[in-house]
């Protein structure tokens, strides 16, 4: 059986970008009906992998409208795979800033949350884990 994969935005500065995977459809959305792939943390600590159980993303008071986005479908066996092949291998930003602000690698771009589900993303359809 398969389940839809969206990417999700949260409010924040910038805003917060994540997956989220529709794994039980048949839930009341305002339950624990799906799972948030993302990573935690920011750029001047690092982040971290951090997956989780979550209710549909539309019902968090912080989740900004229209920005929940159907990118695709994943088939449940294939749930562990995109966990250990996808999420797991693309490493989290590190920190990137000083606590004044100051970058820690010149001329190297800021890595953000929204650049790793890019990445998770973009392996996950070459793998064939996602399909359009």
């Amino acid at each position: 059986m398969s389940v839809n994969v969206y990417t999700v935005e949260y409010a924040g500065v910038p805003n917060h970008e994540a997956i989220y995977i529709e794994t039980n459809p048949t839930a009341p959305r305002m339950t624990e009906g799906g799972r948030l792939y993302h990573v935690t943390g920011n750029l001047l600590q690092g982040m971290k992998y951090d997956p989780r159980g979550s209710m549909d993303p539309e019902f968090s008071a912080s989740h900004v409208p229209g920005t929940k986005k159907k990118i695709g479908t994943i088939t449940k066996e294939k749930l562990a795979r995109f966990e250990s092949e996808c999420c797991q291998a693309v490493p989290a930003p590190r920190a990137q800033l000083t606590l004044g602000g100051k970058q820690l690698y010149p001329g190297t771009p800021l890595y953000r949350c929204g650049d790793w589900l890019r990445d998770v993303q973009k392996l996950a359809f070459e793998k064939g884990i996602f399909k359009p």
